[in-house]
Formats: structure tokens, sequence, C-alpha cells
């Protein structure tokens, strides 16, 4: 490392902005068509997620015992929300909902009035997230968009005599099929020549 490296003036002219805030976020999430939304907003109770993890495989090819590393295909590991619950269990009780039609507690059929049985794209028991970086100046930064989502997993809700001063929450397991990332201003470090936009939804519900 050259000694002009640690400068630290060199070090502010390259952290331009002061660096991104993880605070600075908001999760939207877009329910089937006939799930109803709840009363509240993700956008105001999930209070913590991830960027997501950008993930390709390799495979190896042996030539008289020297390995070659090829690139293989995309995977997408699972998503994560931390959602506050409110005392009406809102989105708690949609999301068990959501789940429940997709395989019922008893029988573990999928609820044909609800969700046809078509999968891929078109299958109606998936839908879109959204996560949205925000700047410090509250503008919008950029938002991956999750293709193909629905619920896998809620995590318990511990309950406990002696916790008194504590809000609930609980974790949702997401699986998807895919995710895109699209600029949100000019401010953005994204250009169009480099956005990858997502195809539109499969559902038009509403947005909550």
């Amino acid at each position: 490392m050259a000694i002009a490296d640690f400068s630290i003036t060199k070090f502010k002219a390259n952290l331009r902005q002061g660096g991104a805030r993880p605070s600075l976020f908001r999760v939207i999430f877009d329910y089937p068509t006939n799930i109803p939304d709840p009363p509240t907003k993700a956008s105001f109770l999930v209070k913590a997620t991830t960027i997501p993890a950008s993930t390709i495989g390799s495979y190896d090819v042996f030539y008289h015992g020297k390995a070659i590393h090829v690139a293989g295909d995309r995977t997408f590991d699972t998503w994560d929300t931390t959602i506050i619950n409110d005392e009406d269990f809102g989105i708690r009780n949609t999301l068990e909902n959501w789940m429940g039609s997709i395989s019922d507690h008893r029988l573990n059929t999928r609820d044909k009035e609800t969700f046809n049985t078509s999968e891929g794209d078109v299958a109606k028991y998936k839908s879109t997230l959204q996560v949205q970086q925000f700047s410090k100046a509250g503008e919008e930064l950029r938002t991956y968009i999750f293709k193909g989502a629905w619920p896998s997993a809620l995590s318990t809700i511990n309950l406990d005599w002696a916790t008194a001063s504590e809000i609930e929450e609980f974790t949702c397991t997401w699986v998807y099929d895919s995710w895109f990332v699209s600029a949100g201003n000019a401010s953005s470090n994204l250009s169009a020549d480099n956005v990858v936009v997502a195809p539109s939804t499969n559902t038009d519900s509403g947005i909550s």
C-alpha cells in the first residue's frame, strides 16, 4: 500500500456522500389478488431485512488433474423480513391466510378458489416484494424487486410473563424466482445502461 493511501483527506474524498445508512429503507408487500390487504402497511412495520445476495454457482472441469472453474447458473437465496406485531395481528394474519391458501393445515391441499393450480410466472399464489434504499435527504436511491415471491415460513412469537417492556415481532422467510434492481432518481449510482429492468408483475393487487 502506498503511503498516500493512508491519507484521511483522500478517504473523505472517496466517501463523497458519507455512506449509505442501513436504517433508511422501506419494504413493500404486494399481496395476491384474492388475499385481502391487512389494515397495517408493511412499509411501517417491517423493521429489518437485507439487500439480497448475488450468487452465481460454479462447476469444475478437469484436464489432466487441473481444475478449471466454469461459471454455472445463478441461484437465489431466501429473503427474510422482521415484522413488528401490532395488537390486530394484521400482517401476521394476512400471511397466515396466504400460506393457508397455498397449503391447507388439514389436507395439505391448495385452495383452488383463491389460487389456481398453474405454476411458473402465472402462479396466482406468487406476488411481488420490494425493498427501497433511501438517501439521508430522503431520496430513493435504488429499489430491489423480488418477482414470484411467496411466504415460506413464519417464525414463532416468543411469549414470556417476565417480558413487560418489549413489542412482539416475528420473521417471515420468503422464496422467490428472481430479483431485479432499478434506480430511484438522478442521484442514484445506477444509470439507464446498467439498470436491470424487472418484468411486469403477474398480479393486479394493491401494494401495502
